[in-house]
């Protein structure tokens, strides 16, 4: 588990710290995260340029993958959550941000079903 979850950024021994060692109960969280719907959200308010919606599914990714340790997806979930905070838009910026967060969820997302 450790080998294959550090392939998609996560820091395996600093995240188990948080969940006290118990490798069972952050697997157990891992298998939620893919149940989450905010990701989801998240892409469609980015493609419907709703942005205030973007900020709320963005923030909440972001806390989700900083929470359990899926640094990949937070490399580019934070610079994207600051985007879509700020007014004016970059929207250049904003899809280049949600294509690398998409990237990285759907490999993240192949690793934890793998688990």
């Amino acid at each position: 588990m450790k080998e294959q979850l550090q392939t998609v950024g996560v820091n395996y021994d600093e995240v188990l710290k948080r969940f006290m060692g118990k490798e069972d109960f952050y697997r157990r969280m891992l298998k939620k995260f893919l149940d989450d719907e905010n990701y989801e959200g998240l892409r469609q308010s980015v493609e419907e340029k709703r942005w205030s919606d973007a900020f709320k599914y963005a923030h909440t990714v972001k806390g989700l993958c900083g929470n359990l340790g899926l640094d990949g997806i937070l490399e580019y979930a934070v610079p994207l959550t600051d985007e879509v905070r700020a007014e004016p838009y970059d929207e250049e910026k904003i899809g280049s941000y949600m294509e690398q967060v998409t990237q990285m969820y759907e490999k993240t997302r192949n690793v934890i079903e793998s688990l």
